[in-house]
């Protein structure tokens, strides 16, 4: 069986490599238990990272840090999913560079907005989570072949709207003639982002029902970090927004 029209970060794995044997079958305790590990370790990354540079002393590493540390985690999303019988060692080393990219870049906007803007960001997160699971199991939204083509489109589309500010950014048009559309760019990420997760739980219950084998846990579970990581970054956004606009 083939799972077509998954999250980015799952779309190496097929099912059809693999032969299945009942009592070593992925299940949802063990999908969401990979999860939370995977969480936690982004999270103590973070906040060691968060108290161990400042941007008065350490802004080389900072800078370095950002740069190096997406990369690193966006290599090991590849291959999780090109090998995902490595996936353990691999979620995990995406899982430590995410929360060191995390921990810097929440740094760098409670420096810029208030600390306060990282604690809504994180309560946003996991509140939006609570939500999407609840449409979910509910059925009150239903994962179909159309919603999962919007949704990719719209992804699309977002790509090419943040290349689009890149270009006025590195062309020197003036931040004022493009704030407004930066601004309902955040809006339509958070969005996006949130109703993702609906896609995410959708592959994970069509591959615990399909009988998959039990090490796509860690790939699963990260695709689901995947997503709940870019919310947080979009959420962390959107309430740098709001903050600066009090001021």
């Amino acid at each position: 069986m083939r799972i077509r029209g998954k999250n980015p970060a799952l779309r190496f794995i097929e099912q059809d490599a693999y032969g299945y044997d009942d009592s070593m079958s992925a299940t949802y305790a063990g999908v969401a238990t990979k999860t939370g590990v995977l969480l936690g370790i982004i999270a103590v990354i973070a906040l060691y990272s968060s108290y161990t540079f400042s941007f008065s002393q350490s802004m080389g590493m900072i800078i370095t840090g950002l740069i190096v540390a997406p990369i690193v985690a966006i290599i090991a999303v590849i291959i999780t999913h090109r090998r995902p019988e490595i996936a353990i060692f691999t979620t995990i080393i995406y899982a430590i560079a995410e929360g060191l990219f995390l921990g810097l870049i929440s740094t760098f906007f409670a420096y810029q907005f208030g600390g306060e803007i990282v604690q809504m960001a994180l309560l946003g997160t996991f509140g939006v989570l609570a939500g999407m699971l609840f449409l979910y199991s509910t059925g009150i939204i239903r994962v179909g072949p159309f919603f999962r083509r919007l949704m990719f489109s719209m992804l699309i589309g977002l790509l090419f709207s943040g290349l689009i500010l890149f270009v006025l950014a590195i062309t020197g048009v003036a931040w004022e003639s493009f704030y407004d559309f930066y601004v309902a760019i955040v809006v339509i990420s958070v969005i996006v982002s949130s109703l993702f997760l609906l896609i995410d739980f959708d592959t994970i219950t069509n591959y615990v029902d399909g009988g998959a084998p039990k090490e796509l846990e860690w790939a699963l579970s990260l695709g689901l970090v995947v997503t709940i990581v870019w919310i947080y970054i979009e959420l962390l956004r959107l309430f740098a927004i709001l903050a600066n606009r009090r001021r």
